[in-house]
């Protein structure tokens, strides 16, 4: 699972922004104990243009951050926890009719 001293956490990214994602599983590995933050910080070093875009949508409102299914925004926003295994998943809204 992780490394030594830190936790993976496996990002999914959907709808427009999924562009910028690379192909296949991506992986972060941050400090432990880790925050949101730390996996911010991890993507911005290891996907520039993703990072880019994801903190954009998040501080506008037009994506959504989900922890193990769960809004970021209600479990402590950049501080909150990160366990080795959890998948983040970063999507805008859904509409339709």
């Amino acid at each position: 699972m992780a490394e030594k001293g830190g936790i993976q956490v496996l990002i999914k990214v959907f709808g427009g922004i999924r562009d910028k994602a690379p192909s296949g599983p991506l992986q972060v590995t941050i400090p432990s104990p880790g925050r949101f933050y730390d996996v911010l910080r991890a993507l911005e070093r290891r996907v520039p243009v993703l990072h880019a875009a994801l903190v954009a949508g998040l501080e506008s409102g037009y994506v959504s951050a989900l922890l193990n299914g769960r809004n970021v925004l209600f479990l402590g926003g950049d501080e909150t926890p990160m366990a080795d295994g959890d998948t983040l998943a970063f999507l805008p809204p859904v509409g339709g009719g």
